[in-house]
Formats: structure tokens, sequence, C-alpha cells
């Protein structure tokens, strides 16, 4: 289940993404099963809940290259901007498209940065997965790091092996956590144009203030093999670390 939510905005700070994160708990929050929501995926007995979320989203846009050559810090919007949302849980949909269509929530501020009501509202469906291989493309940054938070790149850093190896290990935990069942079979992953995009995030660490990062990502399209309903949850859920971020979301472009 995903969604596809466009805004008029004129001008988008380089950390859109925490900008959408703060976008997207207050829309859950503008209801009471919202509010009951937000707390069960974001708190748990006083402290973050750092188990799998079951979404992930997207931000795109077209931006002025050589106005963002001089600012550095915005993006100067040369097109409407696309907000994708995916999830499995249909009242987790269900909450957040209510939060999204209530007017009450609307100018949405972080900080400098305004989004006013809709320009619309898009349902999409999900493209059916009967084989064992399908090819997907990048809606937002998939990050693979491995356990000491070194990335890992198809083909490109020359380690195939490796990132192979760390995507099947982060997905089976993903699958994991939030299905219950982790990777029915191992993915073989086929890169076809892929390239390494560096990502500036802000995180924040328990309850320490925020601290940006930069992290080592990739974009682009590549061949996913691998037991179809896998591939399927991988299609609703994304890949990579940091899917409720802003990072991982995918769609299916051939099966």
């Amino acid at each position: 289940m995903r969604l596809r939510i466009t805004f008029q905005v004129s001008r988008v700070p380089l950390l859109y993404r925490n900008a959408f994160m703060s976008y997207l708990k207050e829309a859950l929050r503008s209801s009471p099963s919202g509010e009951k929501r937000f707390q069960q995926l974001f708190h748990y007995e006083n402290r973050t809940n750092k188990a799998p979320k079951p979404f992930c989203f997207a931000v795109r846009f077209l931006h002025d290259q050589a106005s963002f050559a001089q600012e550095k810090d915005a993006f100067t919007l040369l097109s409407p901007l696309h907000f994708y949302f995916s999830t499995s849980d249909t009242a987790l949909f269900v909450d957040f498209y209510n939060g999204v269509i209530n007017r009450k929530i609307y100018p949405f501020q972080k900080g400098d940065f305004t989004l006013n009501y809709p320009l619309s509202v898009n349902f999409l469906r999900e493209k059916p997965i009967l084989r064992e291989s399908a090819l997907f493309e990048t809606l937002s940054p998939i990050l693979i790091e491995d356990a000491s938070h070194q990335p890992l790149l198809p083909s490109i850093d020359g380690d195939g092996e490796r990132f192979v190896k760390e995507l099947n290990y982060q997905t089976d935990a993903m699958l994991r956590g939030i299905r219950g069942e982790g990777l029915r079979w191992p993915l073989q992953f086929k890169p076809v144009h892929i390239k390494k995009e560096v990502v500036k995030h802000a995180v924040r660490e328990r309850e320490e203030d925020s601290r940006v990062y930069t992290f080592t990502c990739f974009s682009g399209s590549f061949y996913l093999q691998g037991d179809p309903q896998d591939l399927r949850d991988i299609q609703v859920l994304g890949l990579g670390r940091r899917r409720s971020q802003g990072f991982g979301m995918v769609e299916v472009v051939e099966t």
C-alpha cells in the first residue's frame, strides 16, 4: 500500500528528510488512533523503539543545480514535490492517510520549511511479482553499512561479496522483525545502472541533540532474485538501513 502526496513548495532544506519525518509523525498524531499508533511505533516504555518500522518513504523533486551550488543549505525547486509513503500495515496506512488530508495540521512548519495543504493525494498500486526475479529502481537512496558503520556499495567498492552478504543480513533482520519470518531464500543482486550518492542527514541518538552525518549510499536500478513473497515485501518495505528516515524505498520496473 502506498501513497503519493504532491505539494507546491519553492524551497526545501538540505536536511529535508528530517522535516518529512516530523511531518509523518504530525500526520499520525492528528487523530486518537494515530496517536496510539505513533506511540507504538516510536516509543516503548519511555524509550525510543528501535524495532524495524513497517514503512518507508521517499521525497522526490527537481531542483536548480546552479542555485544549490551557491547556497549549499537549500534546494530551489523546479517542480512540485512528491512525498511517497509505503507500508505493509493497513491500519497504519489509514491513520497516516487520514492525517494527510486533515486540514488542521496545515500549514505544517519545521523551522523555515512550510508545507501547505497537498495539491493531490494519490493511491498507488504495487506491481505483481510472480517470478523469482524483478527489476527494481530506487525512489530514495539505499544505505548498506557493515557492523562498524562502514558503507558497502554494489560493484563500486569492488567487494560485491561483502555487499551481498550484508544486504541479505539486513533484509533478513528487517523482514523477521516486521512479519515474523526472515528471508525464505538468499537474495542475489545484479546491478544495472548504479551510482554512489552522498547524503547529509541529522540523527538523534538516545536523548542527545541531533548531529549531522554524511552517509554513502547508492541509487539506480538493479535486479533482485529471490523468493517471490520476499520480493513483494521488499517492494513495500524497502531495503537497507534507515528506511523509516527517507532511505531505501524502491519501486518495481519490470517483473
